[in-house]
């Protein structure tokens, strides 16, 4: 059976937030946080999906983008 798309959205960003909190290597962290919360963006367009959905996915890759930005050396 497969999951409704608000279903699939939670679980993959749950995942995206277990995988930042996770130890081990932050750069392949957050590349593995990107493809879950990338693939929640992919379902949040999906007709008959809250729009809701689909900002808070998009803060939360802002909010990646921001840790990456800051651990990038400089």
């Amino acid at each position: 059976m497969t999951q409704a798309p608000a279903d699939r959205i939670r679980t993959l960003l749950l995942r995206a937030d277990n995988v930042l909190k996770n130890a081990g290597d932050p750069a392949d962290r957050q590349r593995r946080a990107r493809a879950a919360l990338e693939e929640a963006q992919g379902l949040a367009a999906a007709p008959g999906v809250d729009a809701r959905l689909g900002e808070l996915i998009q803060r939360r890759l802002d909010g990646l983008d921001a840790l990456e930005s800051d651990g990038a050396p400089g």
